[in-house]
């Protein structure tokens, strides 16, 4: 049967929570639903609607469903219920919209039946929550939620026995991995937060479900930056939970994670672009550098009264052009085709520039503001997408030349 959805219509309804255990399919549906925590209503006399995660309602026209359990025994309801409801919990999740408790794996996916053999050998309870996302819980209860995109690439085309080594040793990572998550409150107090480092996220990386589960901001729009802690051999997204156990501040956590990655060892080097055009590149050898866009007036030598253009392509550069002596319009030209240049290398975050306005943000954070521009130099046109606190800026320049 077919995951996308079709309107129904009609008038008789009965809702999960009120209909009592019986043999038609209609019930059996209305209970498979509700084990599922989906709250769904039969609308005669074939059609479904179901309440959505975030709000809202589908109608769904079940009328195969209906007409293949009527030559169905009555005992055989309950489950071919379930599964026309794990269908449609799949076909949502792989669109992204987690409905249900979780996302049924099909039978003949075979790396993730193994995989999720291979956790339970862990002592893990594990289901997928969509096709490249695990959901764990350890005996302790401690939860919490593991990328297999990388695990589903590598057993990929391969035999059955190396899915089960390549399963085996992803699972004992998760087992080692979720046991230093559950210690993650000893990183937040005490000699611990030195272990505190700050990570920058492109929103598509995080989606709303993930972001709830850590300790992240909203940095500028469309990017997100997140308190990590810095093991010896690893880097890990810091749980929300493990803050909440200790009862310290996000804010605090931030300051710690901010002051740390900025004494990480970095080289600022001033030099000249393409076009001549001013740039100070901050560089390490670590994925912390971001948080250098907290503390940008210090590798500036000051704060340019009108602030400056900064990228932040990959998380071990940004680059910045302080304001001033070149037109913006050109500066912002030269640093978009830096960011497009290093953004074809490995992960990276994002090619938009950002203007860096002084003074900062309400709340401390730094206030970055995305701009762009179009360029046409055989027809000597521009097109630039800003607020107008920027265009104010590159009008008073521009009269001043």
């Amino acid at each position: 049967m077919s995951d996308e959805m079709t309107p129904a219509h009609g008038r008789h309804r009965r809702h999960a929570a009120e209909s009592a255990p019986g043999p038609d399919f209609a019930s059996a549906l209305l209970e498979a639903f509700s084990r599922e925590r989906i709250r769904a209503e039969h609308i005669a006399p074939a059609g479904m609607r179901m309440e959505l995660p975030g709000g809202g309602t589908t109608d769904l026209d079940l009328g195969d469903a209906f007409r293949e359990a009527a030559g169905l025994p009555p005992g055989d309801l309950p489950e071919f219920a379930a599964g026309v409801v794990r269908g449609m919990m799949r076909g949502f999740r792989r669109r992204g919209v987690p409905l249900g408790t979780h996302y049924p794996l099909p039978q003949d996916d075979t790396a993730g039946h193994t995989v999720l053999r291979a956790l339970e050998g862990q002592g893990f309870t594990a289901v997928f929550l969509d096709p490249g996302t695990i959901g764990l819980k350890a005996p302790d209860g401690f939860a919490g939620k593991i990328d297999a995109r990388g695990y589903r690439s590598a057993v990929e085309g391969r035999p059955a026995a190396e899915v089960e080594a390549l399963a085996a040793d992803f699972a004992r990572d998760c087992a080692r991995d979720l046991g230093r998550a559950a210690h993650q409150p000893e990183s937040v107090t005490g000699d611990g937060v030195q272990a505190l480092r700050l990570r920058l996220y492109p929103e598509s990386a995080l989606t709303e479900e993930v972001r709830a589960g850590l300790v992240t901001r909203e940095l500028a729009p469309g990017l997100w930056e997140t308190v990590a802690v810095d093991f010896p051999d690893s880097v890990q997204a810091l749980q929300r939970s493990a803050l909440d156990r200790t009862g310290a501040s996000p804010e605090r956590a931030f300051q710690d994670a901010i002051r740390n990655s900025v004494e990480e060892p970095a080289e600022i080097t001033p030099h000249e672009g393409p076009g001549g055009i001013p740039l100070v590149h901050i560089g390490g050898d670590h994925p912390y550098m971001a948080a250098h866009v907290h503390t940008l007036d210090r590798a500036l030598g000051g704060v340019p009264p009108s602030g400056a253009l900064v990228i932040l392509p990959v998380p071990q550069v940004v680059i910045a052009h302080p304001i001033g002596g070149h037109h913006p319009v050109a500066a912002l030209e030269t640093l978009q085709d830096v960011a497009a240049h290093y953004v074809q290398g490995d992960r990276p975050i994002t090619d938009q520039v950002f203007w860096w306005r002084p003074g900062g943000g309400p709340d401390g954070r730094p206030d970055l503001r995305p701009v762009r521009v179009e360029v046409d130099h055989e027809a000597r046109s521009i097109a630039l997408y800003a607020d107008d606190d920027f265009h104010q800026v590159v009008e008073a320049f521009s009269a001043q030349r």
